[in-house]
């Protein structure tokens, strides 16, 4: 069974049904619209900075760019945990704050060179599906992120309370410097 593109359909088609929006792929610097009782949901423009802001985060970080996490924040990924060795069944977080991920960020950013794909938003969700080819052995890896939004009366704005992010963890392994052998070919 193919993992990645199972998830991919299972994220867009979830996506799809709650609300068939997709997002250009042109950078937004709107920021967020306003928020009443009546409207609860990410607008376009809205959807367009989270994701925008989340592309920034993972291609070129700015610390500025953290204003768009609440604090609260979470990132679960079972291809980074894979990697650095924490528990793949999403017991535990990558970053379980929004600290922990900016410092990891401002130490050892990951400057992947993000293409965009495929974006689209209901409600409270953004699903991005990205590739970066990069690194020693300059191999595609193809991923998806869903990030959860909340908006924040207090800073009136959006902002990203959790992402869900997986990739082709042995592509990106290849990329940057690792090796893998194939079971039963040891």
């Amino acid at each position: 069974m193919h993992l990645l593109p199972s998830l991919t359909v299972l994220a867009t088609a979830f996506t799809a049904l709650t609300s068939a929006v997709a997002l250009p792929q042109s950078g937004s610097e709107v920021e967020s619209r306003t928020y009443d009782d009546k409207n609860k949901c990410l607008r376009e423009d809205d959807a367009n900075t989270l994701r925008d802001a989340y592309v920034r985060m993972i291609s070129a970080w700015n610390i500025a760019d953290a204003k768009y996490l609440t604090d609260d924040f979470k990132d679960t990924s079972g291809s980074i945990n894979i990697l650095i060795g924490k528990p793949l069944d999403g017991s535990v977080p990558t970053f379980a704050t929004k600290q922990e991920f900016v410092d990891h960020m401002t130490v050892m950013p990951d400057n992947l060179p993000l293409q965009v794909t495929f974006s689209t938003f209901n409600c409270n969700y953004i699903t991005v599906i990205w590739h970066a080819t990069f690194g020693a052995a300059q191999k595609a890896v193809r991923g998806i992120a869903v990030a959860g939004a909340v908006y924040n009366k207090q800073k009136k704005m959006w902002q990203i309370k959790s992402v869900d992010v997986e990739w082709n963890s042995l592509a990106y392994l290849l990329d940057i410097g690792g090796s893998y052998t194939l079971p039963g070919q040891a």
